[in-house]
């Protein structure tokens, strides 16, 4: 059986939202612990600047989570920044087979944004920590 303890995990967050990704950090966070593994955090200023910190740092960790929010404004700005950031996110991924548990959070409104971060409730940060572990365990 793969041990996934004392693993280095890189948690980059994009903190545009800070108020929504301090909630998805502190879930994130939790289950880094649980899991007795020790994580680096890494704050980049927007969304699209996530595929560049974590092609900088693919080979020097197990596993990556990626958390942030984009919210859909009145303009096309977000279709851009979602689209551009995912598939930049998961050419990375695909290409070196890295473990990343995906908490960038895409949505309507700030209301949405609020639930999914909260802890108690959809926790997608934590939900993305776990995810991490889970293809850690399956690509060792």
């Amino acid at each position: 059986m793969i041990k996934v303890k004392n693993l280095k995990i890189l948690i980059i967050e994009s903190n545009y939202y800070e108020s929504i990704t301090k909630k998805l950090f502190s879930g994130a966070k939790n289950v880094v612990k649980k899991m007795k593994s020790e994580y680096t955090k890494i704050t980049v200023p927007g969304a699209l600047e996530i595929p560049v910190v974590l092609e900088r740092y693919k080979e020097k960790y197990d596993g990556f989570i990626i958390l942030g929010c984009v919210i859909r404004g009145e303009t096309t700005h977000f279709e851009l920044v979602q689209k551009i950031t995912a598939f930049e996110i998961y050419k990375i991924v695909h290409k070196n087979k890295l473990a990343l548990g995906f908490g960038l959070l895409t949505v309507e409104n700030i209301s949405q944004a609020k639930e999914r971060a909260d802890t108690k409730k959809k926790n997608v940060g934590g939900n993305a920590a776990h995810v991490c572990f889970k293809m850690i365990k399956q690509l060792k």
